[in-house]
């Protein structure tokens, strides 16, 4: 797999882990523009060495301060604040 290819699917698989988006790990790790991630993905735009590493860097010691298992959600996830929820009304 290619740098940038790996680069996607190591930011996928974490998100995973975590469950947080990868619009938010981006944002945590280099304060990244909420669209960075989207332009990532479709080739629009791509990081520097230098800010790929320090995404990597946020992800392994994050991942080392949670100890997560594979496919187990972090303790500190929190919902993804754009779904949209319904209100229950009481009457």
């Amino acid at each position: 797999m290619r740098g940038m290819e790996q680069l996607i699917s190591d930011i996928e698989a974490y998100c995973q882990r975590t469950g947080i988006a990868p619009q938010k790990l981006l944002r945590d790790a280099i304060n990244a523009q909420w669209g960075q991630w989207q332009k990532w993905k479709t080739g629009e735009s791509s990081p520097t060495m230098k800010v790929a590493d320090r995404v990597r860097g946020y992800m392994s010691k994050d991942d080392v301060a949670h100890d997560l298992p594979c496919g187990e959600i972090s303790p500190t996830h929190q919902p993804d604040q754009n779904v949209k929820r319904s209100r229950v009304v009481q009457r």
